[in-house]
């Protein structure tokens, strides 16, 4: 697996950008398509909305760590977090026909990735959150 991105964000909204055009660009440059790199940055950015906003609940002064690898014909996205502890259970997606706002981002996660899993954290963090993303 070879890594093409590594860095820690704080845990703002501000950092959205920022991360975006990260996922964005190694995307494209794992030779990945317009379209592939647009559902990945959904999915990444959804993910990290939910570290600062569940995780977290918006405290100050937080960070999140994104790393973004490539096996063969995978990307393969690695989010560590200090926040609150999480598991796949909570990774259900409300139904479409629930109308009202917000709550759609893990639908959004598990419709643009191939595989979404909690991990094992390393030693320093409470989550490890895995993505992946076929390079089409």
């Amino acid at each position: 697996m070879q890594l093409m991105f590594e860095r820690d964000f704080p845990a703002a909204t501000e950092s959205l950008a920022v991360v975006r055009a990260a996922v964005g660009e190694a995307c494209r440059q794992a030779g990945g398509g317009e379209e592939c790199a647009e559902q990945l940055v959904l999915a990444v950015n959804e993910a990290c909305m939910n570290i600062i906003q569940h995780g977290y609940a918006l405290a100050p002064a937080q960070q999140f760590r994104l790393c973004l690898m490539q096996d063969d014909d995978m990307l393969v996205v690695h989010l560590l977090d200090n926040g609150r502890r999480a598991a796949v259970a909570d990774l259900r997606p409300r139904e479409l026909d629930d109308l009202r706002p917000g709550g759609l981002g893990v639908r959004f996660i598990r419709e643009t990735t191939d595989e979404l899993a909690y991990l094992p954290p390393p030693a320093g963090f409470t989550n490890l959150l895995q993505l992946k993303k076929r390079i089409t």
